[in-house]
């Protein structure tokens, strides 16, 4: 997406508003930073790098009532250790901080029991992440401010945060028992936990901002031990007693999840499931961008009230998972193209869908694009759902319906599938139908003027072969996946459309083939419509392969590519030639970094930047050619409490180039059976292999944590070399218990897990 972010200008406007007068300039001074600088009037800090490492609290501390600081053309740099606040803004009211660039901190610039304070223009990326295998809190019942990030808004309101630049971190802005707060025309991307994440607040805005590719590990696959996943992390995260708050036009592609809404802390009586304890209700969730996800786009749990609409749930696994959700209201939202369905729901009760598009580019004889269920596991009831003209196509099944009552009103099938069915139940189901038709036209090629469409501006066409009533209008533009179009108004016979301001997960071409669906019959234009990208426009227009080989060289061509770089997955990429017309990229050579690959290009003039992308490139390698374990042996078979386990382990590299080995502990440790590798300081590293034991009895260890660590005697491995590693561990429990192995790429995935399964009988 080419994303335009004009901080000189807003800035100048802001300049002018705070120092609006010549009585106010006079009272604006400037001053150097220095470590425990405290700020309580008008301030101009000089410009300048300054580098002011592990602060007690805060390097700066800024309080007061009525006055701006403006820190342009200064940089404050911290340890990078996690350490500390770079701006801290404490019992302020009505103060404005702008233009501050920190990072290197445990939080960037933080909001203390504030009022009214304005934060404009700031760049706070690059501070706390967390590494892998750190053991985090799921419940709910803590804020989990403490791991920090760019932005904290802790006990605030009526706060504004605009134009400010948050990346690259483990969370790009937290907002804590604060109220009546706007986050607008910001960017929060590359988040390793959340883009946003809301925590006992209510009645805030975040609207209008990025927080693309927030995935826990910044889009690796699978974060190893701790059941670090994908799904652990989102662009928007909702929480514990958040209520009321508006999410709005923002753009959350390639989240773990788009938005998540959850309530983790138990039901309010005992043995019932909703409602929850500190539920998140009434949120409003509308006209997002939530695609691209490997789980959810939008997922909502065990609340009430959620209204969801207008938003792009599309090319997701799951478009929208409202489990035990209630009364929500989901309207005019796309999920197309979603691998699992486009929703689904357990034991949701009174949820109305209306106007929703919901497909299947592909004919799915077998697929069912909404399935609503009742999972047997409790008696809360699954029902009292209402479908009100929505339109599915592509899809053998419309509704499956699993122990649920429904009522399907004036919707419409369109597929090819054999024997389609808008609605299908089991014997414990109950529907209600009225209004609703299949139809199984193909498309009918139509004849039009030539169309030229500027991308993000309006295009209308008319239609006379097509009557548009009270089912969306449904407009697909041939893309790899086919990919819907938003429509922005429709008539008897047109319909008025736009094309997005970028590819979809893919190079821009210069025309699309269109189709166009009534709800009863499909058209095809006769002639591809032509796309008029502005002029000199950075962007993709073609890319050898989506799918690559390690160390395969990437043709990247493209328009208007000069001055910037490119980015994989937010790094600088390995580039043996570039011109303004493309570039040739070197993937990684090494597979322990990510199998996907977010490539984006940057462009920096001055204040302003330009983001080209994004595209989603994989590396695809055959297990055959990973490392792997080739042997785990755990011995003796039988023997006592206090007596050791000899774990041996062989390993083989099977890549065509060295793996990296972890170090420590050095083979022949021995750990006791309640101990831990976390506990005694031996941490995984990314992108090194080690290895892993853990067994069905480790005392008061998690199985699921791995809790036994081992290492090599020597750091890397050549290709088609083996290794093979010895450690002990302690019996201290009598009983019979199995113990299993797994070879772990250090912050990524298991490559192998719960492998050469053994038991183990230990005597008293």
């Amino acid at each position: 997406m080419l994303q335009r972010i004009r901080r000189a200008l807003a800035a100048a406007a802001i300049l002018v508003l705070a120092c609006g007068s010549a009585q106010a300039q006079k009272r604006y001074v400037s001053r150097p930073l220095t470590q425990g600088l405290i700020v309580t009037s008008e301030r101009r800090i000089l410009p300048g790098t300054y580098r002011l490492p592990n602060p007690a609290k805060a390097v700066v501390t800024i309080t007061g009532s009525d006055f701006s600081v403006d820190f342009r053309g200064a940089k404050l740099i911290g340890g990078r250790n996690g350490k500390g606040i770079g701006v801290l803004i404490e019992n302020a009211k009505n103060v404005t901080i702008q233009n501050a660039d920190v990072s290197g901190y445990l939080w960037g610039v933080a909001l203390e029991n504030c009022v009214g304070v304005k934060l404009l223009n700031c760049k706070t990326s690059r501070n706390s992440d967390l590494k892998p295998g750190t053991e985090i809190d799921e419940s709910g019942t803590q804020p989990e401010d403490r791991w920090g990030g760019g932005i904290l808004i802790r006990d605030s309101r009526n706060c504004l945060v605009r134009k400010c630049v948050s990346q690259y971190q483990w969370d790009g802005i937290d907002v804590i028992r604060s109220s009546k707060n706007a986050i607008e025309d910001s960017d929060f991307s590359y988040s390793g936990n959340w883009g946003v994440h809301f925590w006992n607040s209510q009645n805030n805005v975040f609207k209008n901002n990025r927080a693309l590719w927030c995935t826990t590990g910044s889009g690796k696959i699978f974060q190893a031990l701790t059941g670090w996943q994908t799904y652990d992390s989102q662009a928007v995260g909702i929480d514990h007693n958040s209520n009321e708050n508006l999410i709005e036009g923002n753009d959350l592609r390639y989240g773990g999840d788009g938005i998540f809404i959850r309530a983790n802390e138990g039901p309010i009586e005992s043995g019932t499931v909703v409602p929850p304890k500190n539920g998140s209700h009434r949120n409003i969730l509308r006209n997002n961008d939530c695609s691209f996800s490997p789980n959810n786009a939008i997922e909502v749990d065990l609340v009430d009230d959620t209204v969801i609409e207008g938003n792009n749930c599309s090319n997701s696994n799951y478009g929208m998972w409202l489990g035990y959700s209630r009364r929500c209201i989901v309207r005019n939202n796309l999920c197309i193209n979603d691998s699992k369905h486009a929703v689904e729901i357990e034991n949701g009760q009174d949820d109305l869908f209306e106007n929703n598009i919901f497909g299947f580019e592909k004919d799915r004889p077998e697929g069912q694009l909404v399935y609503l269920r009742q999972n047997g596991r409790d008696k809360t009831p699954s029902g009292g759902y209402k479908f009100r003209t929505n339109l599915f196509y592509g899809a053998g099944t419309g509704i499956l319906l699993k122990n649920t009552k429904a009522e399907v009103r004036n919707s419409a099938l369109v597929t090819q599938c054999k024997t389609p069915m808008i609605v299908k139940t089991d014997a414990l189901s109950q529907t209600s139908e009225s209004g609703n038709r299949v139809a199984s036209a193909l498309p009918e090629s139509v004849t039009v003027n030539d169309v030229i469409a500027t991308p993000g501006k309006p295009v209308t066409l008319t239609l006379p072969e097509l009557e548009f009533g009270d089912l969306p209008a449904l407009v697909l533009a041939s893309t790899r996946d086919g990919s819907a179009l938003r429509v922005l108004k429709q008539e008897r016979h047109s319909v008025t459309f736009a094309f997005p301001e970028e590819g979809w997960d893919e190079a821009t071409p210069a025309s699309l083939d269109l189709k166009i669906c009534d709800g009863k019959r499909w058209v095809s234009l006769a002639h591809p419509t032509a796309l008029n990208w502005r002029e000199g426009q950075p962007r993709f227009t073609g890319i050898s392969s989506l799918q690559s080989k390690i160390g395969e060289v990437l043709d990247v061509r493209g328009v208007g590519l000069k001055g910037g770089r490119y980015l994989l997955n937010g790094k600088p990429a390995e580039v043996l030639s570039q011109n303004p017309e493309g570039a040739k990229l070197k993937m990684p050579e090494d597979i322990l970094v990510p199998t996907r690959y977010f490539l984006s290009y940057e462009k920096r003039d001055g204040e302003e930047i330009s983001l080209v992308g994004p595209l989603t490139v994989s590396v695809a390698v055959p297990a055959e050619q990973l490392p792997h374990l080739l042997s785990a042996t755990f011995e003796p078979k039988r023997l006592k409490v206090g007596e050791l386990l000899k774990v041996t382990l062989t390993l083989r590299n099977n890549l065509p180039v060295s793996a990296r080995l972890l170090t420590k502990p050095a083979p022949g440790y021995a750990y006791s059976e309640s101990q831990s590798a976390n506990e005694l300081g031996f941490k995984e590293e990314e992108g090194v292999l080690h290895l892993r034991i853990t067994s069905d009895n480790t005392g008061k260890n998690n199985p699921g944590s791995w809790p036994y660590l081992f290492g090599f005697d020597q750091a890397k491995l050549a290709s088609g070399e083996t290794i093979t590693a010895v450690g002990y561990i302690k019996m201290e429990f009598a009983g019979i218990r199995e113990f299993r192995a797994g070879l772990v790429a250090g912050g990524f995935r298991f490559i192998d897990d719960n492998a050469f399964r053994t038991k183990i009988e230990v005597l008293k």
